[in-house]
C-alpha cells in the first residue's frame, strides 16, 4: 500500500510539472495567432518578464522550500511556509511598483506591463504555493493548484476571444486571473492567512534561509544571463534564421528533458534533504542510483528519436528542416541533463547550493568558449556540438562536486536521550510532537 501511494505521489509530481510546463508554453504560444507581430511582441515581453520576475522568487523562496523545509516536521514547516508565502507576495508587489513604473516611463514596447502589474502577487504566491505542497512530498495538491490556474485562465480567454476581444488586455488579463485563482486554491486548502500579523514572519524567512537563498538566486540570475548570452552569441556570429533553426531543434528535443528534469528534480530534492539531515550517506548514494537508472534511460529516447527529425520535419515544417542537421547533438545534450539530475538533486538536498553555482559557472564559460570555437569552425552545427560539449564538462564537474559533497557529510550524532524539556515516559505525545519526532534532526542554521 506504501507503495503504491509513492508511485502515486510520482506520478503526480510527474503531471504537476507537464500541466505547469504545457500552461507555460501554451501561454506565449496563443498570442500569436491572433495578435499582429508588432503588439505580439510587447505582450510576449511582459509575459517573459512575468517569468523572469517567477524565477527570481522561486531562487528565493519555492527551491528553498525543497531543500529547507523538507527536513522538518508538519508544525515548523507549517510556520515556515507561511512566511515563504509572505515572501513570495511582498516580492510580488515589489516587482508590480518597479513594472508600473517601468510602463510609466518606458518607450511603447513596454506598453503592456499595465496588465501584468496587478496579477504579480497573486502569481508569485501561486508558484510559492506549489514548493510548499511539494516540500511536504504533496504533488497531488500542487497538481490541484495548477489545474485550478489552467482551468480559470482558459475559460476566461475563451470567453473573451469568443466575444471578439482582440488585444494584449485579454491575454495578460487571462493569465493574471488565472494566477489569482491558484493561490487562493493554495491558501483555502493550506489554510494560511497572510494578512496574519501573528503567524509568519518575512524578516525570519529571509534571516533563516539566506545561506541559500543568495547562492540560488545568483545562480538563477547566471542561468537567464547565460540563456540570453547563448542565443544573442548565435545571432550575432551567424544569423537570426540560425536561431530559429536552432530554437526548433530545442523545442522539439531538448525542451521535453528539462520539463521531465524539473519534475523529477521536485520529486528528489525533498527526499535527498532528509536522507542528508539524518547523515545517511548509503541512503543518499541508494536513490541516486535509482534515479540515476530511470533518468539515463529517459535519456536515451530524444537521442533514439533524432534521426527521425529529417522526416517529420520535411513533412510538418519544411521551413525548418534544417534543425534536423543537428538534432543528434541537442539529442545528446538532453540526455546529460538528464542524467545530471540525480547529481544535482543530491546537491541540493545536502544545502551544497555554492557548489550548485561554481558548477554553473564551469559550464556556462565552457559552453561559451565551445559554442564560440564551434560556431567559427563549422557554423551553426558547430555551435550545436560546441553546447553539448559544454554540458558535458558541467556534468563531469557536477560528478566531482556531488562526491566530494558526500565524504564531506556527517552523519547524525546519536539520540542522547530524555533531557529536562523532553515529556516523562508515558506523557501523551500530541500530533505535532509525533510529526516533529520523524521529521529527523534540526538543521544547524
Amino acid at each position: 500500500m506504501k507503495k503504491l501511494r509513492g508511485n502515486t505521489a510520482n506520478a503526480a509530481g510527474l503531471a504537476d510539472q507537464l500541466v505547469s510546463a504545457g500552461a507555460n508554453a501554451a501561454t506565449g504560444l496563443l498570442v500569436l495567432p491572433f495578435l499582429a507581430p508588432a503588439e505580439a511582441g510587447a505582450v510576449l515581453f511582459a509575459i517573459g518578464v512575468g517569468y523572469f520576475a517567477i524565477g527570481i522568487a522561486r531562487a528565493l523562496v519555492g527551491d528553498v522550500l525543497l531543500t529547507y523545509s523538507a527536513r522538518y516536521g508538519d508544525a515548523e514547516r507549517a510556520r515556515q511556509a507561511t512566511s515563504a508565502t509572505k515572501t513570495a507576495g511582498a516580492l510580488g508587489l515589489i516587482t508590480a511598483l518597479i513594472v508600473v513604473a517601468a510602463w510609466a516611463t518606458g518607450p511603447d514596447f513596454l506598453s503592456e506591463l499595465i496588465w501584468l502589474a496587478p496579477f504579480l502577487p497573486f502569481v508569485l504566491v501561486h508558484d510559492a504555493g506549489r514548493y510548499v505542497f511539494l516540500a511536504a512530498r504533496r504533488p497531488q495538491r500542487a497538481l490541484i493548484s495548477d489545474l485550478t490556474y489552467i482551468a480559470v485562465q482558459g475559460v476566461l480567454l475563451t470567453a473573451l476571444l469568443v466575444a471578439g476581444f482582440r488585444d494584449g488586455a485579454v491575454f495578460l488579463c487571462a493569465w493574471g486571473v488565472g494566477g489569482v485563482a491558484g493561490a487562493l486554491s493554495f491558501l483555502i486548502r493550506a489554510r494560511i492567512n497572510v494578512v496574519d500579523l501573528r503567524r509568519g514572519d518575512l524578516r525570519d524567512w529571509v534571516r533563516e534561509t539566506r545561506h541559500l537563498s543568495g547562492w540560488l538566486t545568483l545562480t538563477a540570475l547566471l542561468g537567464q544571463a547565460q540563456v540570453q548570452f547563448v542565443y544573442t552569441l548565435v545571432t550575432g556570429l551567424l544569423t537570426p534564421a540560425a536561431l530559429s533553426i536552432l530554437r526548433a531543434a530545442q523545442y522539439g528535443l531538448l525542451m521535453p528533458a528539462q520539463n521531465l528534469q524539473m519534475a523529477v528534480s521536485s520529486l528528489l530534492v525533498p527526499r535527498m534533504s532528509r536522507l542528508a539531515g539524518a547523515g545517511d550517506r548509503a541512503g543518499i548514494a541508494r536513490l541516486l542510483r535509482r534515479a540515476l537508472t530511470a533518468t539515463a534511460l529517459c535519456g536515451l529516447v530524444p537521442v533514439a528519436l533524432s534521426p527521425l527529425a529529417g522526416p517529420l520535419l520535411d513533412a510538418i515544417l519544411p521551413k525548418y528542416a534544417q534543425a534536423a542537421t543537428i538534432a543528434l547533438p541537442v539529442a545528446i545534450q538532453a540526455a546529460i541533463y538528464l542524467v545530471q539530475v540525480p547529481f544535482t538533486a543530491a546537491l541540493r538536498g545536502m544545502q551544497r547550493v555554492r557548489s550548485l553555482f561554481v558548477q554553473y559557472v564551469v559550464f556556462f564559460v565552457t559552453q561559451v568558449a565551445c559554442l564560440i570555437g564551434g560556431t567559427l569552425a563549422f557554423d551553426l552545427r558547430g555551435a550545436a556540438w560546441g553546447m553539448m560539449a559544454g554540458s558535458a564538462v558541467g556534468l563531469v564537474t557536477m560528478v566531482i562536486l556531488y562526491r566530494r559533497a558526500l565524504a564531506k557529510l556527517e552523519p547524525a550524532e546519536p539520540d542522547p536521550g530524555p533531557k529536562e524539556t523532553d515529556p516523562p515516559p508515558g506523557a501523551a505525545t500530541t500530533t505535532e510532537t509525533v510529526a516533529d519526532e520523524n521529521a529527523g534532526p534540526t538543521p544547524v542554521r
